[in-house]
């Protein structure tokens, strides 16, 4: 059973204090201001009557700049609405009239070596441009609709997608816990979190951390994001037959000490993963569950013995994103210290650190939603042999998280209360985004 982060009683104790939270779904302050997010109308160029391929080079130019993770083109009976994905939420940018929607459609797919003619299919292709004089990575995916083709457009920005572990936003002593998850020899660790979580993000972090040169690191991913010095990456195939469980099999006669796998989708690829975790490899893999402890439910869930789950599992990382408060004009709250929210976080903070409860305001920084980027939120749990007998003996999640937690574990929605106590995101963020067991 599923509850929002912070209780009915605590949101009145909040307004009583000058803190109105919204309710769950509700836009956080400025976000629904007409201006925020918005960087260009897109009917200015149709009114401007500017070719497609220089609209292309204009929207994909401030997408990259404004560091947008996608481009959307919509095809609807009355044109073509065009937005863009910034920190994590789609803003519109106004609507490309008439056929011009279509033909820019048509003009990526030239691009990106797709098939112009074919559009009652979905289509797949990628291309690579340059902005500022560094090369930008692109993937492309059409849809048919009953009004045309939907165009969505991932941005692979090589200059702002690699991270190391220090950077990823988990408190110290959770980056104390993933650096001693990456001294093991072999076992598996998990990476869990929804779509968009940014798991792709951690996992490449973690294995820049590997690949020191002192082992050989092999990948296998759906596609292939970020091209890493020192590892070998191999891309999921489907046409030819290439699986991540046929290619598991083949990367493992390549004798590799550190396997990293984008995801294990199938019974097949969970119990070929658990059996090489268990055969001296260190695996790396993700899981789309939302905390630590169901992300093991998820993999003894597709078939994996748990006695061999909890003999490989070393760790699971499970996170999510929130937005991070612009630094340029967050404003900070007085008073917050004794909010019911945040007892039991506030023995979490560093010694002499004191708390910094912030609010949303919005400035030209931030293009006026009063966030800037996004931080990552963590629930770390190491497998302790206590732990790994829960497993053994098919405990449920719940139970699996309440044994993680009695052993130190700071729980995902514990850690987005600190993150919004030490003034690096908002209460409202926290109701949009997070949810606890």
């Amino acid at each position: 059973m599923q509850q929002t982060l912070i209780s009915r009683n605590e949101r009145e104790a909040g307004a009583d204090r000058g803190i109105v939270a919204p309710s769950r779904g509700e836009a956080p302050p400025f976000a629904a201001s007409h201006a925020a997010g918005r960087l260009f109308d897109a009917h200015d160029f149709c009114v401007a009557e500017i070719g497609v391929p220089e609209i292309w080079d204009r929207v994909s130019g401030i997408a990259v700049r404004e560091q947008a993770s996608d481009i959307h083109v919509t095809a609807q009976r009355e044109g073509a609405p065009l937005s863009l994905r910034l920190d994590g939420r789609l803003y519109g940018q106004g609507l490309l009239t008439g056929d011009v929607g279509q033909r820019l459609v048509n003009h990526v797919k030239v691009l990106a070596r797709m098939d112009v003619s074919e559009r009652r299919r979905p289509q797949d292709g990628s291309l690579r441009c340059e902005v500022d004089g560094r090369p930008v990575d692109l993937r492309i995916s059409t849809l048919p609709t009953i009004h045309g083709e939907d165009l969505s457009v991932r941005i692979l920005d090589r200059a702002a997608g690699l991270m190391r572990v220090a950077q990823l936003g988990a408190t110290a002593s959770q980056t104390a816990q993933i650096n001693g998850l990456l001294t093991y020899p072999s076992g598996l660790i998990l990476v869990s979190g929804s779509t968009g979580a940014g798991k792709t993000t951690t996992l490449y972090a973690l294995v820049q951390q590997l690949a020191d040169g002192s082992r050989k690191v092999v990948t296998i991913e759906d596609p292939v994001e970020y091209d890493l010095p020192g590892v070998s990456q191999s891309a999921v195939c489907p046409k030819l037959g290439l699986d991540y469980s046929t290619l598991l099999r083949s990367v493992l006669r390549q004798d590799p000490n550190v396997i990293m796998l984008g995801e294990i989708r199938d019974a097949q690829t969970a119990a070929t993963v658990v059996r090489a975790a268990n055969s001296g490899r260190l695996v790396l893999a993700t899981s789309h569950a939302t905390s630590a402890a169901a992300a093991v439910e998820s993999l003894t869930a597709l078939g994996a013995h748990p006695y061999y789950v909890a003999r490989a599992l070393r760790g699971v990382i499970a996170q999510t994103l929130v937005r991070q408060l612009c630094r340029y004009c967050a404003q900070r709250l007085d008073e917050t210290v004794d909010e019911p929210i945040f007892a039991d976080v506030r023995g979490l903070l560093a010694a002499g650190e004191r708390p910094a409860l912030s609010m949303a305001r919005g400035c030209g920084h931030c293009r006026h939603t009063g966030y800037r980027e996004r931080v990552g939120v963590f629930e770390v749990m190491t497998v302790s042999d206590e732990l790994r007998r829960g497993i053994t003996e098919g405990r449920p999640a719940a139970r699996i998280h309440e044994m993680a937690r009695s052993e130190g574990m700071i729980p995902i929605a514990d850690a987005a209360r600190l993150a919004a106590l030490r003034g690096l995101t908002t209460i409202e963020e926290l109701l949009t985004n997070i949810s606890e067991d």
